[in-house]
């Protein structure tokens, strides 16, 4: 069996319909698939596939395995989940969680060529979401109890993805390393990850821990505010030898200029020891909570961005007016996740192919329910991801 192209698609793939190409590697290609089921049943999943048939023992199978098995222990909502690993015809895939967004790296490229710079509360707020899934995964035990010391070893743009709808999302625990045995995958020596995204210990191969992946974090913290990269040489020898020693320059000061006091927090993320950064990634976004709760602020009441200062006056105006525990509550809509708003009854009297061919199911079911549109759906509940959300249209809708 040969992988299909663009041109081959939609075709079947075991239980699956791989429908288009999301992406694709060295080794792998990802396929946005759909599977389906009695009465119309149908859902979208993102499939890494491994290009050639591999035996059990290949190094790349090897990696995939350790990513299925890792993800399978990851439920988070920062984090793309992990639902299926299986092999067709000798093709090993993953399942996972269809995140119908963009990934970071792009979103970066967006805001760079639509205004010039990425909009500081929103790389803020992204971080801060980023930071929920790493603590997450970084304090996760067994069902014993016992610490599974999961690192990711490759946070970058790349991997993270953004919901249309504000959800900052992890992916790829392909090289990510555990206290898991799978009985295929063992530990090596080789160094892996993204060089300009590497920590100083992970750049030199000295032993790991979590705290490599909260340097990373601040690689993307300092390209996101100020549009560069802080170890990118001329070639990859130099940016190695840059990251091993750790010398920020005059980064702190440079993130200040954008928002004042994450230069504080930028330079201790970036230590060169491992201990001597933050012990947990929950303090990171907690400190970033704060910066962007006052930048938000800021904005609101005149900063230099005129299109985000009216997004984010619309939200203040919004939130205080009518407390979020005040507002009436609705489970999210096909205009706004995407899923329908359906109760048991009015199921009963559809299929699953009428559901796909209403395209006006959405006012037609709150018009029978009586649901106040204007209510307050459950994902914009934290206001971290409800603006998130806002400044995300903000920026996508410039490009258009």
């Amino acid at each position: 069996m040969v992988l299909p192209n663009r041109a081959d698609l939609p075709t079947e793939f075991g239980r699956y319909e791989l429908v288009s190409v999301l992406g694709e590697g060295g080794m792998a290609r990802v396929y946005l698939a759909q599977r389906s089921g009695p009465m119309g049943f149908q859902t979208d999943m993102a499939l890494k596939i491994v290009k050639r048939k591999a035996g059990k023992r290949s190094e790349f199978v090897s990696l995939l395995t350790r990513e299925a098995v890792i993800g399978g222990f990851l439920r988070h909502p920062n984090i793309v989940a992990t639902v299926d690993f299986d092999q067709v015809e000798g093709h090993y895939f993953i399942g996972m969680e269809y995140v119908e967004g963009h990934t970071l790296e792009d979103l970066m490229k967006i805001a760079k060529r639509e205004r010039g710079a990425f909009p500081p509360v929103l790389a803020l707020d992204i971080v801060q979401q980023i930071c929920r899934g790493l603590s997450y995964a970084h304090g996760l035990k067994d069902r014993q109890g016992r610490d599974l010391n999961i690192i990711h070893r490759d946070i970058k743009p790349g991997n993270i993805m953004v919901s249309k709808h504000g959800v900052a999302k992890i992916t790829d625990f392909g090289i990510a390393k555990a206290s898991v045995e799978t009985g295929v995958v063992t530990a090596t020596n080789v160094v892996r990850g993204t060089p300009l995204y590497m920590s100083p210990e992970q750049a030199t191969g000295r032993k790991l821990d979590f705290r490599s992946d909260l340097f990373s974090v601040g690689l993307i913290l300092y390209e996101l505010l100020t549009g560069k990269r802080l170890f990118e040489m001329k070639d990859i020898v130099s940016t190695m030898e840059n990251i091993a020693r750790a010398e920020i320059g005059s980064a702190p000061e440079e993130v200040d200029a954008v928002v004042p006091g994450v230069g504080r927090l930028l330079r201790r993320l970036l230590q060169l020891h491992p201990k001597a950064r933050f012990d947990d990634a929950e303090d990171i976004e907690y400190a970033l909570a704060e910066l962007a709760t006052n930048l938000a602020a800021d904005a609101d009441e005149g900063g230099p961005e005129s299109s985000m200062r009216e997004v984010l006056k619309a939200l203040t105006t919004s939130s205080s007016t009518e407390p979020v525990e005040d507002r009436p509550l609705r489970t999210p809509t096909l205009h706004d996740s995407g899923r329908v708003d359906l109760d048991l009854g009015t199921l009963d009297d559809l299929d699953g192919s009428d559901i796909r061919s209403m395209a006006s199911l959405e006012n037609v079911v709150a018009a029978k329910r009586g649901v106040d549109q204007k209510a307050e759906t459950v994902p914009f509940v934290d206001p971290v991801i409800r603006r998130t959300s806002a400044l995300l249209k903000a920026v996508l809708a410039e490009s258009e």
